[in-house]
């Protein structure tokens, strides 16, 4: 009696488990149209403009996001969201530098990244540029930017007396990587053992006490 009720409850225990969450990147590659106030989605994430009538779209590099300071009218900075909590990994984005027509001066945290739950900013800090046309930065984030439910990338005007253009620094948002973003599917061969076990014990269990 002792063997099998270890067996249904252990069958049981394990049914109860999940699977550590595997990370989910956003990549952008299947943006291939200007999207003006409304979504884009991949992989259980959604994608909106921060500013509204700002288009997210794929400018410079095939399948990655603009995002440009001013100018343009493509996004400023996009937010993330997945109906439920998220950890944020990193991201990457190609630099495309900055258009000043005058000397151009020091760039320093021109994209802001933000984190909130349930409505609250939560965590923020900031990213500089290279200025450096082409450059590739990958950008890794630590633990203050677990359990939220809403994230954002913006690029930010530079606070300068510099004559530039419009826009004055721009880039091409690659992917973003996120962890817990939907349901883990659990392999089927595992689940149907383990429901076997489990359903086993239970019938062995009720059997037993019919003796």
């Amino acid at each position: 009696m002792k063997m099998i009720s270890g067996t249904a409850i252990a069958a049981a225990m394990l049914l109860g488990q999940i699977a550590p969450a595997m990370a989910t990147t956003v990549t952008f590659d299947n943006l291939t149209d200007y999207l003006v106030d409304q979504p884009y989605f991949e992989n259980g994430v959604r994608v909106d403009a921060t500013n509204p009538g700002e288009a997210l779209a794929s400018e410079f590099t095939p399948g990655a996001l603009h995002l440009d300071d001013a100018g343009t009218g493509l996004a400023a900075g996009a937010r993330f969201t997945t109906g439920s909590i998220f950890d944020v990994l990193g991201f990457s984005f190609i630099s495309l530098g900055f258009t000043f027509f005058d000397e151009a001066p020091e760039v320093i945290g021109n994209i802001l990244i933000r984190g909130f739950l349930n409505g609250v900013e939560v965590v923020r800090d900031r990213v500089s540029m290279s200025p450096v046309l082409g450059t590739v930065q990958n950008i890794n984030l630590d633990s203050a930017f677990s359990g939220l439910d809403a994230f954002t990338i913006e690029v930010l005007y530079p606070n300068t007396e510099a004559w530039c253009d419009a826009p004055c620094g721009h880039l091409d948002l690659d992917s973003v990587s996120f962890n817990g973003v939907g349901p883990v599917p659990v392999p089927l061969p595992a689940s149907g053992l383990l429901l076997g076990l489990a359903a086993g014990g239970m019938w062995l269990m009720g059997r037993r006490r019919r003796a």
